[in-house]
């Protein structure tokens, strides 16, 4: 038995109480599997036979995706239903090929509308990371083609692929004007002005790419529902009609490749706003940098309490050596208290703005480089997205 449970350790829990909960119930043990208490819930082994089985009218991909999650089984049937041993309970199910985070939100959307004494539940051969998290934090059940599922539904609990403290499943899958580089800039040039109507030529010359870039990242988006058009021909103007879907779209799919990360330590005076130092001492020294991350987000929403590195974003064309010299600092790989970044190229430069005598990224920016810092940073991006950006 032993040897069975460290073959699921790697990401199945699946934990059956007929279809009441433990709260109304409290102990309960099935044929092989512990179940769950009031308070805890154990996965022992399951044995040979299936625990979960779905039974709807999907097509045969569909079915395939059910099948490959371990302790699952699948089969077609009129009337859709997950099956746990001796009972059923009806669910709908929604069978996508891709879900990203643009139409994860479109998902939410549909199963919240699902009739009273149904559950749901998606299946899509490949979903992002983004989307896995959207429909998570939404409580929408989940199974993908690529090892990863969720689901909590009465009797049930599945929990496999990448989730916090598991492995994460990389999808590589190319998708048409990725929102990452200079598409990535069309996402943030309409999430910083985002009631504005944009024609093709205005949103290329606002994030500084090509028509032909920006025609395809609006295409995309409104093929999603992000963005509605109006008009045609040269009088067709597109304007955003989900935000929250665009930027965690962008959020997802957003990789900065070829960037440089130097650590350094510099000493500040006590009293002394360490961004506001940094930001002057560059800017004497001629260089282009914005503020980022929590300590921009500090200045912008006062709630941030605690900036223990301060992240800055320097031009690339000087050396890190420069940097250091105009910033009075020196690379220390332990104990930093500051941390330079420098892109590909100084697209993410592109937004910057000056408060207070402060060079800031672009609040999108800013978002980002928050949610990607692995102190408290989801928490702190999470306040300044809903203070500061207003979505």
């Amino acid at each position: 038995m032993a040897a069975h449970a460290s073959s699921i350790q790697a990401g199945l829990d699946v934990c059956r109480a007929g279809l009441a909960t433990a709260a109304e119930t409290g102990p309960a043990v099935a044929r092989g599997l512990d179940i769950f208490t009031r308070t805890t819930i154990f996965t022992t082994a399951v044995k040979n036979e299936y625990a979960v089985k779905i039974e709807a009218p999907l097509d045969a991909w569909a079915l395939g995706v059910i099948h490959a999650q371990p302790g699952f089984d699948s089969a077609w049937s009129p009337d859709a239903e997950i099956r746990i041993e001796d009972r059923a309970r009806p669910i709908v199910v929604e069978a996508k090929r891709r879900v990203d985070a643009a139409n994860a939100h479109a998902v939410v959307a549909l199963a919240r509308r699902t009739p009273a004494g149904r559950d749901f539940i998606l299946v899509a051969e490949r979903t992002s990371q983004g989307a896995r998290e959207i429909l998570e934090a939404n409580g929408v059940a989940y199974v993908d083609g690529l090892g990863n599922a969720s689901i909590r539904l009465p009797g049930v609990f599945v929990r496999t692929g990448s989730f916090s403290g598991g492995a994460v499943i990389v999808d590589q899958t190319p998708v048409r004007a990725r929102l990452a580089g200079k598409a990535g800039l069309v996402a943030q040039a309409l999430l910083l002005d985002r009631d504005r109507s944009w024609r093709i030529a205005d949103i290329a010359a606002k994030a500084g790419v090509s028509t032909g870039m920006a025609h395809r990242v609006l295409a995309r988006l409104e093929s999603a529902g992000i963005m509605a058009a109006e008009g045609r021909g040269p009088r067709k103007v597109r304007r955003v009609t989900n935000p929250a879907a665009l930027l965690d779209l962008w959020a997802d799919e957003e990789r900065e490749r070829g960037a440089r990360l130097t650590a350094a330590f510099v000493l500040t005076r006590p009293g002394t706003r360490t961004a506001a130092l940094l930001s002057e001492r560059l800017g004497g020294a001629g260089i282009t940098h914005a503020i980022t991350g929590i300590a921009a987000g500090a200045i912008l929403a006062p709630v941030f309490t605690s900036v223990p590195v301060t992240q800055v974003r320097v031009t690339a064309a000087i050396p890190a050596s420069e940097a250091l010299k105009a910033l009075e600092a020196r690379q220390a790989e332990e104990g930093s208290n500051l941390v330079i970044v420098q892109g590909a190229d100084d697209a993410e430069l592109r937004f910057r703005r000056e408060v207070d005598g402060i060079w800031l990224a672009a609040d999108t920016r800013i978002y980002l480089d928050s949610l990607r810092d692995p102190r408290r940073g989801k928490e702190q991006a999470q306040v300044f997205r809903e203070s500061v950006l207003g979505i």
